[in-house]
């Protein structure tokens, strides 16, 4: 009865610990596709695209850093944040971060 009552605990606790985990990466994957959603309609509408881009996807706007030809968006979802980049390019050639 005792060994029941053990690996019951022993397996509730690993469910929960997976349902954390599994949140946890879906909130970073979300967060990710915000701020991707936000960096590519900056460089392609302008500024003013980023919140909206950002809030169709339910994350929350952390900040927009614009350069030149640059912009960098950070979005954050259920406490989460991620940032990411997109660049204007008028060229054929598109500069990557592939090494």
């Amino acid at each position: 009865m005792l060994f029941v009552l053990v690996s019951i605990t022993a397996t509730f606790l690993t469910v929960t610990g997976l349902s954390n985990s599994l949140n946890a990466v879906i909130s970073s994957q979300r967060a990710q596709v915000a701020a991707d959603a936000g960096a590519l309609s900056c460089v392609i509408y302008g500024q003013d695209a980023v919140e909206q881009s950002v809030i169709k996807n339910n994350a929350m706007l952390i900040s927009i850093i614009i350069t030149a030809n640059q912009c960098q968006v950070v979005a954050q979802f259920d406490g989460v944040s991620r940032d990411a980049f997109a660049m204007a390019s008028s060229d054929s050639h598109l500069p990557t971060l592939q090494r």
